[in-house]
């Protein structure tokens, strides 16, 4: 079984007259909470670090809140580590979260600096995210995976979730933090379809979907799959509904794709190389990519902490339904496990050998 740590979101006063109380904030306890685990000790001297968490989009307001990200810099600094914080471009080519200039603008709107964090940004596939590793994967769906570049470069990772729910995967985790939010948009696009666009017969050849291919991939109004890289730039800018994209996938099917792209940056990376903190807090029904943030479906619980990427994500999903979280969140009494497949990411990936489910809890909240 693996080693899950965990600290309660829950100021528990010592003593009600006395108003200063640094240590009930959560600041404080993270940072109790990465000393006593000692999850972050298999950082070393000059190790590069990227600390890979979500900025949201324009109108969120839920994301991690760059304080937590701080903490986990200064510990890693403490370590003698250099760290940095990453994410990637979204599919498409034409809004600001497609592009790394777009991704680092919106991050410094929702509070993400350098200054905020101590440790630069860095969009980790490149100005258009077109820059990737190819890993090879055996999994059932997926064989090759377009892994960030920036990953070939660094010795560990640090990833800090916000643990929510997704309308798509059931929850989202470390597992799909890694899985989604460290490929680049090739694989991004694999995980939602497993068929390439296609033009179709309401095509009026204006041209449009030509000018904006980075790659020249469209020739004589026809795709060609060899050269696409499937950024969906094309039907951002169709006007005539003449791109082809589906079916769009969700539950079991996209469950398992995530878990595959996982697979592929453990594989480049080292799996040996990752400690994850799942911050179940501010949980909301949707992913931080939503342009929103709907209320919380539950309370804050607190951060769990992990060397295994299954057994963090499996101790969140499992608090969550015992809580019964998400009770008229999305889909009136349906559960969410119960229109999504959230266990598919837990069971795949424990087959596809990133963890283990089993877990045992260590809480060091007092």
């Amino acid at each position: 079984m693996s080693e899950v740590y965990f600290v309660d979101s829950r100021a528990r006063v010592i003593d009600p007259a006395e108003w200063f109380q640094p240590q009930l904030s959560l600041v404080s306890k993270l940072r109790d909470l990465i000393r006593k685990s000692g999850v972050l000790d298999f950082i070393e001297k000059e190790d590069v670090v990227a600390i890979k968490t979500h900025f949201g989009d324009r109108g969120t307001t839920k994301t991690l809140r760059s304080v937590y990200i701080r903490t986990i810099v200064e510990e890693i600094k403490n370590r003698g580590g250099r760290p940095f914080v990453t994410e990637t471009t979204g599919l498409g080519l034409t809004r600001d979260r497609c592009t790394a200039l777009g991704r680092i603008e919106i991050a410094e709107e929702n509070g993400y600096t350098k200054q905020t964090m101590k440790a630069p940004i860095v969009i980790a596939d490149g100005i258009l995210g077109f820059d990737f590793v190819d890993v090879p994967v055996d999994g059932k769906n997926l064989k090759v995976i377009h892994v960030a570049k920036a990953f070939e470069w660094v010795d560990k990772v640090v990833c800090a979730t916000h643990f929510k729910l997704h309308m798509q995967g059931g929850i989202g985790g470390s597992i799909k933090n890694i899985g989604v939010g460290c490929v680049a948009k090739p694989s991004k696009f694999d995980i939602h379809s497993p068929n390439p666009p296609e033009i179709n017969e309401n095509c009026t050849e204006c041209g449009k979907c030509v000018e904006i291919c980075p790659v020249n991939a469209i020739e004589n109004f026809r795709i060609n799959h060899s050269k696409c890289l499937k950024c969906m730039g094309c039907r951002e800018v169709c006007e005539d509904d003449a791109i082809s994209i589906g079916p769009w996938l969700s539950g079991a099917d996209i469950c398992e794709r995530i878990v595959e792209c996982a697979k592929g940056v453990f594989e480049l990376v080292g799996k040996e190389n990752f400690a994850f903190f799942n911050f179940l807090i501010d949980i909301t029904p949707h992913c931080d990519c939503h342009p929103y943030s709907d209320n919380p479906i539950a309370p804050d619980v607190g951060v769990f902490a992990s060397r295994d990427i299954v057994s963090a994500d499996a101790a969140c999903l499992d608090v969550l339904k015992r809580l019964e979280a998400n009770r008229d969140a999305l889909t009136g009494e349906q559960k969410f496990w119960e229109w999504t497949a959230p266990e598919v990411q837990i069971s795949y990936a424990e087959e596809l050998g990133l963890g283990e489910r089993g877990y045992e809890i260590y809480d060091i909240s007092d």
